[in-house]
Order: structure tokens, then sequence, then C-alpha cells
């Protein structure tokens, strides 16, 4: 399991793409979201393609633990029911 940093901000999405670009290939991605404390649109979009890459690949992507921050930000722009199926 990785967990996500403290704060995933426009100056952290790079970041964030190339760990997640990295752990794709190497089969199922989990996510531990329960540090985060500040998640912008940029950094949503990207796990929801993270996502949606996983699915295509047929490869097992989760988010676990995540925090209050990490499921409003998800809530502002709509997308519960897209990540629904990878949170528990």
């Amino acid at each position: 399991m990785n967990t996500l940093p403290q704060i995933l901000d426009f100056a952290h999405a790079q970041s964030l793409r190339d760990m997640v670009m990295a752990l794709l290939p190497t089969g199922a991605l989990t996510l531990d979201a329960s540090a985060v404390d500040r998640m912008s649109t940029p950094c949503v979009q990207l796990l929801l393609a993270t996502g949606r890459a996983a699915g295509s690949a047929a490869t097992s992507f989760r988010i676990t633990h995540a925090s209050a921050a990490f499921r409003m930000a998800v809530a502002d722009l709509g997308l519960e029911a897209d990540f629904s199926i990878w949170m528990d």
C-alpha cells in the first residue's frame, strides 16, 4: 500500500502522476488517503484518470482510509459516484 501525501495541490500533481504511473504496471494499486489534508482539482482528476486506466487494464485500484478532506474534494467536483467504486 502506498500512502498519499498530506498536501495534493497543483504543485504536487506531477509527483503524484509519476508515482501512480510507476505503480500502475505493477498490478494491484492501493492508495492510503488517510493523511490527505488538502487536495486540488488537478490531483482529483489525476486519480480519476488512474482509476479509469486501471479499469481498462483490468488492474485493481483501491483508495483506502480516505480522509474527510479527500472525500470533500471529490464531492466538491461531483465525483462521489465515480470514486465510490474505488474507495472503501
